[in-house]
């Protein structure tokens, strides 16, 4: 897989632009500063500022993160308003929904399924995805949990509709407030929302409360300690304030997950982009540009990155 095949980059370029425009129109006085998300601790130190905004870095987990930040009402109203929020529910996310489907969301249910199998899941089980989008997500795992029940929370309304419309049982708002399904669901995945919420501790929360008692969650997002992230640090384009804020470590995850209360938790990598993405950027280390001229060298050495946990794109794996 490339990563043009997920992010034309037309399409996301005027995203890009969108976000800083939306950035520069914050009120800093309604900024907050807040704890690690990950560990909690406030022991940290300055990295970079992008945007306007103020990345720092834990010294205790080494997760990296935006404080001080917009608070939650101000982050929700962005959602809600934005002008980058709205290029991407009706022009970016439908460009891309399909090659997704295909590249992303049907390999991931298949791993999925084999993850379950190998730790005795069952086949007719309930599964709920948290940040649904259109329900692709749900349309390939029910392929392989064909006995499954589909349930979605979606925030935004007009994607909420598409999941009804596909028969899938859904849910307006946000996983901190869905109350009414607590304790109901085997597995409940998020995919690539744990970056944008105010509040991770509440969000990893949410999805405690919504797995049954020795039922599974699993959450993806990015990491602040894969390659490309690493190496392009404010120049990555996946560090997007307001958008992406929140960039934990690998044991910033799991500290997270622990909070929560999650008892057997698993941390793993299996990105396949950070290669591609910094061979893409304009700051290709001269390593890189070197190893690019030895025959099958990137590729084996993203696959090193993913052997030793060294990929920006994250799994976070919790049984209650």
């Amino acid at each position: 897989m490339k990563e043009s095949e997920i992010r034309p980059k037309k399409i996301f370029e005027r995203y890009y632009e969108l976000c800083l425009k939306d950035a520069r129109s914050m009120n800093v006085d309604l900024f907050v500063e807040i704890l690690c998300p990950g560990c909690s601790s406030n022991s940290k130190r300055f990295k970079f500022r992008k945007n306007g905004f103020q990345y720092v870095q834990c010294k205790d987990c080494g997760s990296l993160y935006c404080s001080p930040r917009p608070n939650k009402l101000v982050l929700d109203k962005y959602y809600e308003n934005s002008e980058s929020a709205s290029y991407w529910t009706h022009v970016l996310f439908p460009a891309v929904a399909e090659a997704r489907r295909e590249k992303l969301f049907r390999k991931k249910a298949l791993e999925i399924r084999k993850y379950l199998s190998v730790n005795g899941g069952k086949d007719e089980i309930s599964i709920c995805d948290v940040g649904a989008g259109y329900g692709i997500f749900l349309e390939e795992l029910q392929k392989v949990f064909p006995a499954s029940t589909p349930c979605a929370i979606e925030p935004c309304i007009e994607h909420a509709e598409i999941c009804r419309g596909k028969g899938i049982s859904t849910l307006v708002g946000l996983a901190e407030d869905a109350n009414e399904w607590e304790d109901c669901f085997d597995l409940v995945i998020s995919s690539e929302v744990i970056e944008h919420v105010f509040s991770p501790d509440e969000f990893v929360m949410s999805l405690y409360d919504l797995v049954k008692p020795g039922g599974t969650a699993i959450m993806t997002g990015l990491g602040y300690e894969g390659f490309d992230i690493l190496i392009l640090q404010e120049e990555s384009n996946g560090i997007i304030p307001p958008q992406h804020i929140n960039f934990l470590s690998l044991a910033g995850f799991e500290d997270l997950f622990d909070k929560a209360g999650f008892k057997q938790i698993d941390v793993l990598t299996p990105g396949v982009l950070d290669v591609d993405i910094v061979m893409n950027s304009g700051s290709v280390p001269e390593f890189l540009q070197v190893m690019s001229k030895r025959q099958n060298a990137l590729s084996e050495f993203q696959s090193f990155l993913n052997k030793h946990n060294m990929s920006s794109h994250v799994w976070v794996i919790g049984i209650k």
